[in-house]
């Protein structure tokens, strides 16, 4: 037993071959977590198992789970007697039941720490100080929900640069967070780059750190965005459950060209999208949803020249969308979901010619898709989904060869497919479900030889047509290897996967 090298996982128990004293004379290297540390009941404990004579070991996780009043009390005291060893890399404390960290959470004591995950230490009043650590790149909070601020206790009160090498900064579920100060006249967190805030609900300020790439900001209060509109180096952008009308996007868009990823969700009082919009040159996603208000999206962002990816799901205030998107010359994916109120799609989709996925799902008075969508040349697959008042496809599919997924969901006006679906010759996935008006298939589809899949749910009439063998329409799929009709499959083929 001494000889053991490697334990990942040790879990402390009541009796006495469960004690964390089994460790003392283990030659432990590599990552261990040790489990149930409300088990430890006397620091004694903690000090023979010798954590710091063990100076392999490079990884280090300690998690409690269940715990009484004399655990709260003793927590702290076993935790400053379960020291690491200075090697160390990564630490994570999760569910620690004690008011403050221990003194050997510094930067001489563990000098060589890269990475801190502290978790649900729903108790502690303040971080650890932090900021001194030299090689430190990753630091992960969760669930700190006694920290009212943020401020000098974590980057330290000695002078120079703080959080020199961290790269990632995650703040998550500090319920009663209001304030994270920034050090007048110190330099601070020049080389971070990603910084996710989330569930912080009361958090009206952060510091600006102008090396940030990639900013997240969820259920914050929305004065944080004031703090944030000088950064200028930002890729991608997350704005999640902002209840205000988020007035300071607007300058955050414009001092961000450089924005590649922008997404705006659960806004409900967003009403427009702010028209520096157009500035984003270099913008590739762009993803708006759940925001019940908005009514608005610019006319120009046809200026979005690189956007490769736009969604736009579930605003159902939003009655059009802009003629504007014809000129998204590089757009290869779109999918429209969820606005109700929208009733036609521009024309403008015919000059999308880089489009390659489409998507339009739950449109309610949606009764027909542009009658130009010949020049879609490199469109790949197209999903339609409750469009309940979609009565036909427009005959300039036929002309979309390139096409190779098909899918029609909750279509009840449709009443057939098109006879000149043989024309898409590509085409490897048919998928037909409750569309209750299609009554048989087309001829074409006997001249499909590269279908592979086809897939028909929920259409009464259709799939007995479609029995194996003495259906009507049998003999025109019978050569597709991979047919499943209703809750069964009578294709040649026992092997497959439905794809709805």
């Amino acid at each position: 037993m001494p000889k053991l090298q490697t334990l990942p996982m040790f879990i402390v128990g009541t009796e006495s071959s469960k004690s964390l004293t089994q460790l003392q004379r283990l030659h432990l290297k590599g990552e261990l977590h040790i489990k149930q540390m409300e088990h430890v009941r006397h620091a004694t404990e903690a000090k023979l198992v010798n954590l710091r004579g063990k100076p392999q070991l490079y990884s280090l996780s300690l998690s409690w789970k269940h715990y009484d009043e004399f655990c709260e009390l003793n927590s702290k005291i076993v935790l400053e007697s379960i020291v690491p060893p200075p090697s160390l890399k990564s630490l994570c404390i999760e569910e620690y039941p004690g008011i403050c960290f221990p003194s050997w959470i510094g930067a001489v004591q563990l000098p060589n720490l890269t990475k801190m995950v502290l978790i649900n230490c729903r108790r502690c009043e303040c971080l650890p100080t932090l900021g001194k650590f030299q090689f430190l790149k990753t630091i992960h909070l969760q669930g700190m929900h006694s920290v009212i601020n943020i401020g000098r206790e974590f980057n330290g009160e000695s002078s120079g640069i703080k959080f020199q090498l961290l790269q990632e900064l995650s703040i998550v579920d500090f319920p009663n967070l209001k304030f994270w100060w920034s050090m007048n006249g110190e330099e601070e967190f020049p080389s971070l780059v990603k910084l996710t805030i989330r569930k912080c609900p009361k958090l009206k300020s952060m510091p600006e750190i102008q090396s940030l790439q990639h900013l997240e900001l969820q259920n914050c209060d929305e004065m944080i965005l004031f703090s944030a509109r000088n950064t200028s180096y930002l890729t991608t952008l997350v704005i999640d459950q902002f209840i205000g009308q988020l007035v300071h996007l607007e300058s955050i868009l414009q001092k961000n060209a450089s924005l590649t990823s922008l997404t705006i969700s659960s806004c409900p009082n967003l009403l427009s999208i702010p028209s520096t919009l157009g500035c984003l040159t270099s913008l590739k996603t762009l993803i708006i949803r759940w925001c019940e208000g908005l009514v608005i999206i610019p006319e120009d962002l046809h200026e979005l020249t690189s956007l490769e990816c736009l969604e736009i799901i579930e605003c159902p205030n939003l009655f059009a969308l802009p003629e504007g998107i014809q000129g998204l010359h590089k757009l290869k994916s779109l999918s429209v979901e969820n606005c109700n109120n929208i009733s036609s799609l521009p024309t403008g989709l015919q000059y999308l010619t880089s489009l390659e996925h489409l998507a339009i799902m739950y449109f309610p008075v949606l009764d027909h898709l542009p009658d130009e969508l010949s020049n879609l040349s490199k469109l790949r697959s197209l999903y339609i989904l409750s469009c309940q008042k979609l009565s036909f496809l427009p005959e300039s599919l036929k002309h979309v060869t390139s096409l190779q997924t098909l899918e029609i969901h909750k279509c009840p006006d449709l009443k057939a497919l098109p006879g000149w679906i043989d024309n898409l010759s590509f085409l490897r996935s048919l998928v037909i479900s409750e569309c209750h008006g299609i009554k048989s298939l087309p001829e074409g589809l006997r001249n499909l030889s590269n279908l592979q899949h086809l897939s028909i749910r929920e259409c009464s009439a259709l799939e007995e047509d479609c029995r194996e063998g003495i259906g009507s329409d049998w003999p025109k799929i019978a050569h597709i290897p991979h047919t499943y009709v209703g809750n069964f499959k009578p294709g040649p083929l026992s092997t497959g996967s439905s794809s709805i």
